[in-house]
């Protein structure tokens, strides 16, 4: 448990302020620092390695990293993922050296096991705190996409647009600042405000996650889910467009709660639930529309759970740029005048 606050021109850091396992009772933060930098600086030269998963923020400035025999060049604004066990190295920019903020997490460490029950009652209240906040820390990391299972590979190496990010560090390494107390009550708090910021962190990664993912997709369209869970939800939701599942009931299926839920499928799909489950009502109206048979419009919407006929043609429009009808008339032929009569533009 260390803290270290100044300037070390031997490793050309300007300033440095850092916890080295600043919290015996939640021992899965190893480290939190920032650094502002010097031309020169090194991570170090030499290639290394080490048991962490580290998340760096890039505040100013650019850096020169390498992992895995690849090179990245980072600028503000880029959130940087190291994995357990990676080799990787490099150093600043030396015509743009950068400040950075970064946090290393030992996996091994989370989610935190269940103390033993024959604790004496009082330390075990305390305890329960640091237990569930130790499961939120590693819930957060595998719904911001950085883990996956138990704790394997992220997707992710750069994320940009991390804009702001320092607040959260800064909110962190204060809080890391403040006086140990003597009280347990008010140790027990400190682990838990320290635990939440971490949330908040990966949270606010999974969320430039999201919109990076969002950016490179087509207007409108479902990525394929990397984890079987949520594959299997999506074939679940197309099986069943008809009476789409609750929010709550999309969070069950896949063993995660309503909150993380919501993160963690926009990561999957690129989008909402909501928008998800109308985009899938939407494809199946649209193939429908398209078979033999010239089924009715209203019969069509009705059939997919859609209030009115008029209420679905507004939504196909918004989701297919055309109506309804239009839709049939282009992917199938043209339509009847008794079918056009019931149906709606």
């Amino acid at each position: 448990m260390a803290r270290r606050y100044g300037s070390f021109p031997q490793w050309h850091i300007k300033h440095f302020h850092a916890h080295d396992r600043p919290l015996p009772a939640f021992p899965a933060l190893s480290l939190v620092h920032e650094s502002i930098c010097l031309a020169g600086h090194d991570i170090p030269a030499h290639a290394h390695a080490h048991k962490h998963f580290e998340i760096c923020y890039i505040h100013s400035g650019k850096a020169n990293w390498f992992a895995e025999g690849r090179t990245y060049r980072l600028k503000a604004g880029d959130i940087y993922i190291t994995r357990p066990g990676e080799i990787h190295g490099g150093g600043t920019d030396p015509q743009d050296p950068y400040h950075i903020f970064a946090v290393a997490l030992d996996v091994s460490a989370l989610p935190l096991q269940p103390f033993a029950r024959s604790r004496p009652p009082r330390q075990l209240e305390a305890r329960r705190g640091h237990d569930a906040g130790g499961r939120d820390v590693a819930q957060a990391m595998q719904e911001a996409e950085l883990m996956q299972g138990d704790f394997g590979v992220p997707h992710a190496r750069v994320i940009p647009g991390g804009e702001g990010l320092e607040q959260i560090f800064r909110r962190l390494l204060e809080e890391l600042d403040a006086p140990v107390q003597s009280n347990a009550k008010a140790r027990a708090l400190k682990v838990m405000m320290v635990q939440a910021l971490l949330v908040e962190l990966l949270v606010f990664v999974a969320r430039c996650g999201a919109a990076q993912a969002e950016k490179r997709m087509p207007e409108g369209a479902l990525q394929l889910p990397s984890r079987p869970r949520f594959r299997a939800l999506l074939e679940k939701i197309r099986s069943e467009a008809a009476e789409p599942m609750t929010l709550p009931q999309m969070a069950e299926y896949v063993g995660l709660s309503p909150s993380h839920f919501a993160v963690a499928f926009k990561r999957e799909t690129g989008r909402t639930p909501l928008e998800a489950v109308t985009r899938i009502r939407i494809d199946e109206a649209a193939r429908r529309l398209a078979l033999p048979g010239r089924i009715a419009v209203t019969d069509v919407a009705l059939d997919l759970g859609f209030s009115s006929a008029q209420y679905f043609s507004m939504v196909f429009r918004k989701w297919k740029g055309c109506s309804p009808t239009e839709w049939r008339r282009k992917n199938f032929g043209t339509t009847n005048s008794k079918s056009e009569a019931r149906n709606p533009k």
